[in-house]
């Protein structure tokens, strides 16, 4: 297995890496081996590589070692015993252990500076350098026979009022202070605003006349979402979560990436922040500058374009105290 450094070199270097299929591919055999690391890794390493078993036995080789017939998606077989398969996916993957990352740890050493415990290199989980995950291969998501568009900050669609629920949510949800059944409700609840619901509505083609034509459409509302919780609750599916969740860790590197007056904190003044805390007067300087006359217009409208205009925004604010510091100094 080793030697095949094209099937090796095929895994991506973190679960940043990993596209829609991928991760559901990955996080669905971590689900199902449960505390089994290594063979979780293992099995996920073939599912990567695309690799099946040639037959259902195996056999023994010269030395009377098991031996495991695999066949890739070309055709090509090989046969390489449980070992070889297991230092292999050690090799590849050893971030499948750390699916929201490991800071690592150096190496301590005694007084004679022996190595006393050794050192761990980081690892990057979901959020590594920018990594596109915003085009993802499908548009919609069944889940017991209820249909969502998949997750709005994966489309690049989501809207403040999203933002927001999801922002109140997130800081909870690795809290070491939550209960299983708490971890269980925020996730649902997570799930319920990031997942926008197919609805049936009524579509106006005539401009206010009564000649309408119905339609399905997916539109955020925070009301709707709220009443979702109960139901994921008893249909949320953990894979379907950690999913969600790493199109939108990946959407908020992308926004920062874009953004980065915004989400990075100039030394004085954390733009974003400022504007979360104090969301009425946000909401009251993004409603002028746009010419809305209806805060709920602001809470519609989608992510990118409240974050063109706070980046804006800032930026004006930024050349006007250049301007008037200018002015101090004369």
């Amino acid at each position: 297995m080793d030697s095949d450094k094209r099937t090796i070199g095929a895994v991506p270097a973190s679960w940043s890496g990993l596209d829609w299929q991928q991760l559901t591919a990955c996080w669905r055999v971590k689900m199902r081996y449960g505390g089994n690391a290594g063979v979780a890794r293992t099995a996920a390493l073939l599912e990567l590589c695309r690799l099946v078993p040639a037959g259902r036995g195996c056999h023994s080789g010269p030395t009377g070692e098991v031996l495991y017939t695999l066949r890739d998606h070309e055709g090509n077989l090989w046969q390489v015993t449980p070992r070889e398969l297991s230092q292999a996916a050690m090799k590849a993957m050893r971030w499948f252990d750390y699916p929201y990352g490991d800071p690592g740890e150096p190496e301590q050493k005694d007084e004679k500076g022996k190595v006393i415990k050794e050192g761990r290199d980081p690892v990057r989980g979901y959020v590594g350098p920018m990594h596109d995950a915003l085009q993802l291969p499908l548009e919609t998501l069944k889940v017991h026979g209820k249909v969502f568009a998949l997750p709005q900050v994966a489309c690049n669609n989501l809207t403040w009022q999203q933002y927001r629920s999801l922002q109140a949510i997130v800081p909870q949800l690795f809290s070491g202070d939550a209960s299983d059944g708490e971890a269980s409700g925020l996730q649902a609840r997570f799930l319920a605003h990031c997942l926008v619901p197919r609805s049936f509505a009524l579509l106006d083609t005539a401009g206010g006349s009564m000649r309408v034509r119905p339609h399905w459409e997916y539109r955020y509302n925070a009301s709707q979402a709220d009443g979702l919780v109960t139901w994921w609750q008893r249909h949320g599916d953990e894979t379907v979560f950690h999913v969600c969740f790493q199109a939108y860790q990946t959407a908020l590197v992308y926004y920062a990436t874009v953004h980065p007056t915004l989400f990075s904190d100039s030394g004085r003044k954390d733009v974003m922040h400022d504007a979360l805390q104090g969301e009425v007067g946000t909401i009251n300087s993004v409603m002028k500058y746009q010419g809305y006359s209806d805060p709920q217009q602001v809470y519609d409208t989608n992510l990118p374009i409240i974050l063109d205009t706070l980046d804006t925004m800032a930026k004006e604010a930024k050349e006007i105290e250049k301007m008037n510091a200018k002015m101090r100094r004369k």
